[in-house]
């Protein structure tokens, strides 16, 4: 059971590494064929197709948020990517990136990636939910062992300036070799909140 837990694992995180922004790729097609960000078929796997954000929906969540959970403070920042390529879906595509830094209630950074480069955001926008309309993203760690989890956001107000978040971090199989192998659970890393409301500002 070890054994079939460790390989879902590895075939979960190769999936989710492949479909990392991993630069820029240049379009070398004559014109595109754009469908909406909201395309809930197949898209082909053709270069030449691109899924935009037509309805030009992802700037309102761009921006700097902030939320406290568990005497820590988190300053999330969204910006929206335009047309990049998809290693993985072979096509170009618009989405969210995100960037962090939690700090204690002494104002001590336990983590920060705000000044990683664009295509190494730890969290990024994998697209919209048909079933309840949600904005979903990826998040995968190298530096805390290769944490990988979920996250889905939708806005709670009319005016747009808070934001629901909900993270679900994948089962947690610890190498040997991970820094905090050994630990319980309430000692190892906890860098983001699992449900709290951002507030943009």
């Amino acid at each position: 059971m070890k054994n079939l837990l460790i390989i879902l694992s590895a075939l979960i995180f190769s999936n989710v590494s492949a479909q990392r922004d991993h630069g820029p790729v240049t379009d070398t097609c004559p014109s595109s064929n754009e469908v909406p960000l909201r395309t809930f078929t197949e898209v082909p796997e053709d270069a030449c197709y691109y899924l935009k954000d037509t309805n030009n929906e992802l700037p309102a969540y761009e921006g700097t948020w902030k939320g406290t959970w568990n005497n820590r403070t988190i300053l999330i920042t969204f910006k929206k990517v335009t047309k990049n390529y998809n290693t993985t879906l072979k096509y170009f595509k618009d989405y969210l990136i995100a960037k962090f830094i939690v700090k204690d209630n002494n104002g001590t950074v336990l983590f920060d990636n705000i000044n990683l480069v664009d295509y190494n955001a730890k969290i990024y926008g994998s697209g919209f939910r048909k079933i309840d309309n949600k904005y979903s993203l990826i998040y995968i760690d190298p530096d805390l062992c290769d944490i990988t989890g979920s996250v889905r956001i939708n806005f709670t107000d009319a005016s747009k300036t808070k934001l629901e978040w909900k993270y679900f971090q994948d089962p947690d199989l610890v190498e040997t070799s991970c820094f905090y192998h050994g630990l319980p659970e309430s000692q190892r890393p906890d860098p983001l909140p699992k449900n709290v409301v951002l507030i943009k500002q």
